[in-house]
């Protein structure tokens, strides 16, 4: 009887995993303690809690599903500790549900709780979570990490993320960032209900494609941002950007099917864009406080510029497609249409697309 109340007792309480590399591929409810190896194939039951002392670290090739236990709450990976999964391109490290039949929020996702430690995830897969990556204030270094399928894939609170390469697919939100920093090149958020929402954040992307998504590509609300060399095209709605200031640089936006660009309150500088091809506005403001240089405007299905405020728009030294004034003017809208609406400033206009376009 003794044995039988002991191994119940074992059974059912949280593991308290020691150190080194371990073998076993269950872990049921567990708490790591001490540093951790996983390799190969691995079942976490519930959750396992990476302790504020320890570091897990997960080799190339390793997969890791996540099981609901009796009580139905989502599985999931804590970190307080250090995280470092490194997969290869050739072996990656897989993250996913252990449902026989997948579906998006099938596991709760690896949550990072007061991590500023050197975490890093590497050539990573993280399929059918409910959030890929949910940080809180934490920080963590993503290379050439693959997320698909979650209800968000990278969740930020308060957080440091450094991003490159990539891409978020498939998902409810591609990145929702609050109160965090968050810089990231080469990556590709695409197919997703919303690309990205980054709100009272410093946002820096290089390079980002923010491609397909079925209701917006970015939504930026009161943040510092740089967005230099980026893909806003083949959303519903492209960027739609609310107060903060920065600079938008060489970004191409194509083949939105709303407004490409819409400005609320933004102190902004948008440079040598590309807006070609939207299905409606390209550029709608609501105030006078951004300015328009060297861009180029080409076959956009509603108007170059409309201006909904009652402040001037500076917009000159932009290539308008063709250098005729009436066709020019045609595709503004301004106080020449709307006794309410101020005026969009566009002379001198450039003779030619400017060079160095994206």
């Amino acid at each position: 009887m003794k044995l039988f109340f002991a191994i119940c007792l074992i059974v059912c309480m949280p593991m308290l995993l020691p150190a080194s590399e371990v073998r076993s591929d269950l872990y049921n409810e567990a708490v790591i303690s001490e540093d951790v190896t996983w390799r190969g194939s691995i079942l976490v039951r519930g959750f396992v809690v990476v302790a504020p002392q320890a570091t897990l670290r997960i080799e190339p090739g390793t997969v890791v599903r996540f099981a609901k236990t009796a009580n139905q709450h989502l599985p999931n990976l804590v970190v307080q500790g250090r995280l470092h999964a490194s997969g290869t391109a050739e072996q990656p490290i897989v993250f996913t549900s252990d449902s026989t039949v997948p579906a998006r929020s099938g596991w709760g996702g690896i949550v990072l709780l007061t991590t500023e430690k050197r975490n890093l995830l590497e050539r990573c897969r993280i399929e059918y979570a409910q959030n890929g990556i949910d940080a809180r204030f934490s920080s963590i270094k993503l290379t050439e990490i693959s997320i698909k399928l979650a209800q968000t894939g990278v969740l930020l609170h308060d957080s440091i993320v450094q991003m490159t390469g990539g891409s978020i697919l498939d998902s409810g939100s591609g990145i929702d960032a609050y109160n965090s920093e968050f810089e990231a090149r080469d990556i590709t958020v695409s197919s997703c209900q919303r690309g990205a929402l980054f709100h009272s954040s410093a946002v820096a992307l290089s390079a980002a494609k923010f491609t397909g998504n079925l209701q917006s590509g970015l939504e930026i609300v009161d943040c510092r941002i740089k967005i230099t060399g980026g893909d806003i095209s083949g959303n519903e709605r492209g960027a739609r950007i609310k107060g903060g200031e920065g600079q938008l640089l060489m970004t191409s936006f194509q083949r939105n099917k709303q407004s490409a660009l819409h400005l609320l309150g933004s102190r902004i500088k948008i440079q040598r864009c590309l807006f070609a091809e939207n299905s409606q506005d390209a550029i709608r403001t609501e105030d006078g406080l951004a300015l328009l240089l060297n861009n180029a405007f080409s076959v956009n299905g509603g108007f170059n510029v409309y201006n909904a405020g009652s402040e001037a728009v500076s917009a000159r030294q932009n290539w308008w497609g063709t250098t005729d004034k009436r066709k020019i003017g045609q595709k503004i809208y301004d106080a020449t249409r709307d006794k309410n609406a101020g005026m969009v400033d566009i002379s001198p206009w450039l003779n030619e697309k400017p060079p160095l376009m994206p």
